[in-house]
């Protein structure tokens, strides 16, 4: 019984395996530095994480952390085209317009936007 339950999660953990690589190879083929896109975006995302984390953080540094990370995002974007660039100048967009990075609804879209970007990075 127990061998039945392992199938999905291994097939589940190939295909995600999968996924990567064909991004990467897709990004290839491109022309599209996918590790460091990936990592870029990983990088910005931490600094972010870091600064809410401390706290007490003032309006200034939060608003920097996001011009940072919107400038960021923009970066990537302009290498990027199609569906991908358009999401993350999207996100990008939109963390653009918000005041307040501790509030609930930010740091959701934050985080959906950073999970988007994950399953493309694998």
């Amino acid at each position: 019984m127990r061998r039945i339950a392992l199938v999905p999660l291994l097939l589940a953990v190939g295909l995600l395996a999968g996924c990567a690589q064909v991004t990467q190879a897709a990004g290839d083929a491109f022309g599209v530095p996918v590790a460091e896109t990936c990592a870029t975006i990983d990088d910005a995302y931490a600094q972010y994480q870091e600064l809410l984390s401390q706290g007490d953080a003032s309006a200034e540094q939060l608003d920097a952390a996001r011009d940072d990370l919107v400038a960021t995002l923009d970066g990537v974007a302009d290498g990027m085209d199609g569906q991908l660039g358009d999401l993350i100048r999207s996100g990008a967009d939109q963390l653009g317009g918000m005041t307040d990075l501790q509030a609930p609804e930010t740091v959701e879209a934050i985080e959906r936007l950073h999970d988007g970007l994950s399953s493309f990075c694998g």
